[in-house]
């Protein structure tokens, strides 16, 4: 009995090793996902989205029902993969407590952070917002991506990411989802979308 747990152990450890030296793995293999070619590009907002917009798109809206005369939980992630217990220590782990901002300033994407080579990097203030009727052109037409850092779920189990996306012509990159990813046969899988419930 010993023995297996000290193997359960050393595993665990052996993969939290390998989670901490590839933590934004599960977005790699996300954009790996899309089949882009070596000549492609793809621009990436290079402010981070807070962890905080992740771990309450997780979790969804609660709100008291007259109906029932209790709290309900409506979107958000569907039990069983959410629970309560899970969702607090995911919580407690990644919530950024001092820092409110959709965007974080300051906290910059770099190349190091991705394998794929051919990244514009912007600026979230300098990226259009077709809200305002700005004049930008683009020379050519990109995918766009935001994310927010990789978080851990349910004993690294699972990996969550916010993620925005639009194209250059488009220019609207204000719709926001989390991906859920689960490791298949080595690589990190998108298992569910989930939308912030906000009708736009």
């Amino acid at each position: 009995m010993k023995k297996v747990f000290y193997i359960f152990i050393v595993s665990q450890f052996l993969f939290n090793c390998s989670i901490n030296k590839d933590q934004q793995a599960p977005i790699n293999d996300y954009i790996s996902s899309l089949n882009l070619k070596d000549s492609d590009k793809i621009m990436i907002i290079q402010e981070k989205i807070n962890n905080n917009v992740t771990i309450d798109i997780f979790k969804g809206n609660i709100y008291f029902s007259r109906y029932t005369n209790k709290y309900e939980r409506n979107e958000g992630v569907d039990k069983p993969l959410y629970d309560e217990k899970n969702w607090e220590k995911m919580r407690s782990k990644y919530e950024n407590k001092y820092i409110k901002d959709h965007w974080i300033k300051g906290d910059y994407w770099t190349l190091k952070d991705f394998k794929f080579p051919n990244i514009i990097f912007i600026k979230q203030e300098k990226f259009p917002n077709p809200g305002k009727y700005e004049k930008f052109d683009f020379q050519e037409n990109y995918k766009v991506f935001s994310f927010s850092d990789t978080i851990y779920y349910k004993h690294n189990k699972y990996a969550v990411f916010t993620i925005k996306s639009t194209t250059t012509d488009y220019k609207d990159i204000d719709t926001t989802s989390i991906l859920i990813l689960t490791k298949i046969k080595g690589k990190w899988t998108v298992l569910e979308k989930v939308g912030d419930g906000i009708y736009r």
